[in-house]
């Protein structure tokens, strides 16, 4: 008995899927035995180990035979590999293009997850990231959606949130930076005390700042961005310590940060304490602090942001005039920093994700053309006793390879799509852009990519390969039951890509459409042959308004007096940017509290900026040297503003107070200006004379003749800047320019790159879907070659093949239009916050993109159509 149910346990040992069953039966004949040896007078011990020696034979066997199916698993394995690598150098074209299309798909996509890895997931170093939170405070009353941090109400929250652990703030701002070189103008920050550590970094040379080094007196110390430390000192290790002159003052370098270190994003070069005046704490009108929340362990964003709301309605009841409709708002630093690339990246990830879709349906097409030419190789595999799971192994082994072929070169291909993206954008543009690169998070995608890559590609051929009876396939002439299916699903993945394209060669139609308007939208001014210079005036040696006058007229004349200059003007800020928000209030209408007050973007001008920057008048006046201090308060409106404060009249005559100072006459009215957003609406705007309100910092616009144009032109109005400015004033220095047709291109560059991105993403998908209609156009005219026989020999024309060919491929590019057009009205909504001047329903768009999607289908179609007229009918019928 015991020598049977050996045997049976051995039969069970036998069959790999029944092996949970053979432990559990193992283990139960153990435990009988152990019973029954108890029962013959033995203690459990021995009982137990005796039983387990009856059945040790069994446990050996057992053990053998999984170290046995592991060897031939590795086996098979090899052996898998290698039949597959020599299938694919038997097809070297098949391998060349099914590689090369993958690859393409692949390196999109790494190209695309490396730079959203960088500048979406982890645009920053910092330690505290998940608990820092951007402050800032809205008027939604007033019509002012974000503005700076009053200093009064962050007082306030320092002393009365119990959610955050601390807030810090800081300032940018414009220094003279003087030593041992030459004097140059940079940009640094002031930051309050606790600002690196509520970051979480430390310097990497020296110190932070010590706690009191925010009070009067003992705030002349700085902290050197790592680049400025190497560039402008060499890297020297003894620079803690030296002094160095910012804007005529000594401050004590105490620390160097580390190399990546750059927060808040931007261009500024060092930090030094803030000083916070006793009197600013109650101060809650001037909303200029940029301001940073590190919320307390444990608590979310959300409650942060609750409680500052909470705080907010507070100070409204308790400082009704200044605070009425204040509202302060709290963000996560990475949603703060990357709306930008949030907005652009969205519908790209879609993109390169449908172009692999599209190159995953094209080489499944090559595939299951392949497996009906092997469909006899297969069905005698499994004549000779290979199950259908082995074979699908195979084909699964030969897809993956395949796909481990696209994944190198796909790899390839994104090592110089992410440089070629790297130098698309300027490096300042947004945060991440630095260290944009392939790391490992993207070599471990791309593998990713690559191996499920491969599986999609090799599953659906590897079924329908193996799905046929290979009883009919073997026999002469026979067609396997699979033909159809197979012919089902090359059609279906035509339809597929042809959708898949239609959908992007509808983004990026609209995307470039969208290009093409911005670029012809009149900005209101005239970018060509004018430079810009950014001029701040020590306070020590400008600090009265007729030394700030006197400085700005007396340089303008200079320069405008040098040979190929045209114009020459000065504004505290540029038509794409740096206005600053006033409160206002038309004289006449019922007064308002200062909170509620509507709010104008203003610029302070010169006389000569309108022909400098080249904005038209549209009504009544311009600024002259007569409006000075002495004279009456005027005012220039921008178009915007009279329609929309003015509709029913004139608005030159009427009166405005600007920031609740006195009465201001509106004498003339000039064009619009685009906006920094490029695709808004151009905002109401306000100009003031600078003779009445002088600011020491001023931006320069040099513009050249006419008859001048190009880099020879531009060098002789800098070096004419220059000149006037060394012979005004020797210790100022010349902080550069920028030529204000750059400053555009800068605006716009992201535009630019998103839409080369899809135009090029469209175009790999479009040539795909091409080829995978041309060749299942072609496998499809293979299949029936002995249909097109007969019906040549019954007498038909080539004009009647030709059409049956071409109306069948059409058919499909019919049903995968409607598809894609569908599919099309839907996602191209995301485009919609970057598109302007278009709608994302365009029907023009829409037009072009049937229309060469057609012919480009009827193309594709007439070549397989020709090579089908030229069946010999005697050959086709006696091949069958």
């Amino acid at each position: 008995m015991l020598s049977g149910l050996k045997t049976r346990l051995r039969a069970l040992l036998r069959k790999s899927e029944m092996e949970r069953e053979l432990d559990e039966e193992l283990r139960y004949h153990i435990e009988q035995q152990t019973e029954q040896n108890i029962r013959l007078g033995m203690n459990p011990g021995e009982a137990r180990h005796a039983a387990r020696r009856v059945f040790g034979g069994v446990e050996q066997a057992k053990e053998r035979s999984r170290d046995a199916r592991g060897v031939r698993w590795i086996e098979d394995l090899w052996q898998d590999l290698r039949y597959g690598a020599r299938m694919l150098l038997k097809s070297p074209g098949l391998t060349l293009i099914a590689g090369a299309t993958l690859g393409l798909g692949i390196g999109a996509n790494t190209t695309i997850f490396s730079a959203v890895e960088s500048l979406i997931l982890h645009p920053f170093a910092l330690p505290n990231q998940s608990r820092l939170a951007a402050i800032y405070e809205r008027n939604l009353n007033a019509g002012v959606t974000r503005t700076g941090v009053a200093p009064g109400n962050l007082s306030d929250w320092c002393t009365q949130s119990q959610t955050f652990e601390r807030f810090v703030s800081c300032q940018s701002g414009f220094f003279d930076l003087a030593g041992a070189y030459q004097p140059e103008r940079v940009i640094g920050y002031r930051v309050s005390a606790g600002f690196f550590a509520a970051l979480g970094v430390r310097p990497l040379l020296g110190r932070d700042f010590h706690p009191d080094e925010d009070t009067a007196g003992r705030e002349q110390v700085v902290i050197l961005k790592h680049s400025l430390w190497r560039q402008r000192f060499g890297s020297d290790p003894n620079i803690l310590g030296q002094a160095i002159r910012l804007n005529s003052k000594a401050y004590t370098v105490i620390g160097v940060m580390p190399k990546d270190f750059n927060f808040p994003y931007g261009v500024g070069e060092f930090w030094t304490p803030f000083v916070f005046p006793a009197q600013l704490t109650q101060d809650r009108e001037t909303h200029a602090f940029r301001v940073f929340g590190l919320l307390k362990p444990g608590v979310s964003l959300a409650q942060g942001d609750a409680e500052l709301r909470a705080l907010s309605m507070r100070a409204q009841r308790q400082y009704p005039a200044t605070n009425s409709g204040v509202e302060a708002v709290a963000v996560g630093l990475n949603e703060e920093y990357t709306r930008d690339a949030r907005a652009y990246s969205s519908f790209t990830i879609g993109a390169v994700a449908f172009v692999l879709l599209i190159a995953c349906a094209n080489v499944a097409n090559l595939l299951l053309a392949r497996g009906s030419a092997r469909q006899k190789e297969l069905a005698v595999r499994m004549a000779l006793g290979a199950n259908r799971w082995r074979v699908m192994r195979q084909l699964l082994t030969e897809s993956l390879l395949l796909a481990l072929i696209g994944g190198l070169v796909g790899l390839a291909f994104s090592v110089w799509g992410i440089t070629a993206l790297a130098n698309a954008f300027p490096p300042q543009y947004m945060p991440g852009w630095e260290h944009l690169g392939i790391n490992a998070w993207a070599l471990g995608f791309t593998m990713s990519v690559s191996l499920l890559t491969g599986v999609l590609c090799g599953l659906l051929p590897a079924w329908q390969a193996t799905k046929a009876d290979f009883n009919e396939t073997l026999k002469e002439g026979g067609k396997g039951s699979a033909s159809s299916a197979r012919n089902r699903w090359l059609n279906i993945l035509v339809v597929a890509e042809v959708a898949l394209s239609l959908v992007l060669l509808a983004g990026a139609g609209l995307s470039i459409r969208s290009f093409i308007i911005i670029l012809n939208t009149d900005p209101g001014f005239n970018p060509d042959n004018a430079l810009v210079t950014r001029l701040i005036l020590p306070e020590d040696r400008y600090s009265q308004p007729e030394q700030i006058v006197n400085f700005y007229q007396e340089l303008a004349q200079r320069v405008a007096a040098s040979p190929g200059v045209a114009a020459v003007g000065a504004a505290d800020g540029l038509p794409l940017g740096g206005w600053s928000i006033n409160s206002f209030q038309i004289v006449g209408q019922p007064p308002v509290p200062k909170s509620a007050q509507p709010t104008v973007g203003a610029l302070v001008v010169t006389p000569g900026y309108f022909a400098a920057i080249g904005t038209p008048l549209r009504a009544g006046r311009l600024f002259t040297t007569r409006d000075d201090a002495n004279a009456p308060r005027v005012a220039l409106v921008n178009e915007a503003f009279a329609q929309r404060y003015f509709a029913g009249g004139s608005a030159v005559g009427q009166r405005l107070t600007i920031d609740s100072g006195p009465p201001s006459e509106i004498v003339g009215v000039v064009a619009n200006t685009i906006s920094s957003n490029l695709d808004d609406q151009a905002p109401p705007g306000v100009y003031q004379p600078f003779t009445q309100r002088p600011n020491r910092n001023m931006a320069l616009i040099v513009r050249g003749q006419a008859n001048q144009t190009g880099q020879e032109n531009v060098t002789q109005l800098v070096g004419a800047i220059r000149k006037e400015l060394a012979a005004m004033d020797a210790n100022l220095s010349f902080p550069g320019h920028v030529m204000l047709r750059e400053f555009i291109a800068y605006l716009i560059s992201p535009r630019r790159v998103i839409t080369v991105l899809l135009g090029i993403f469209a175009s790999l998908a479009f040539a795909m879907a091409t080829v995978g209609l041309y060749a299942v156009i072609s496998f499809a005219v293979a299949q029936r070659t002995h249909e097109i026989g007969i019906r040549v020999a019954l007498g038909a024309q080539k004009r009647d093949v030709i059409v049956i060919v071409v109306k069948q491929g059409l058919r499909l590019v019919s049903l995968g239009i409607i598809i894609g057009l569908l599919g099309a009205f839907a996602v191209t909504r995301v485009l919609s916050q970057i598109l302007y001047g278009v709608k994302a329903s365009d029907p023009i768009t829409y037009a072009m993109v049937v229309g060469l999607l057609l012919a480009t289908a009827l193309v594709a179609c007439v070549a397989p159509a020709r090579r089908a007229t030229k069946v010999d009918p005697i050959i086709a019928l006696r091949t069958y």
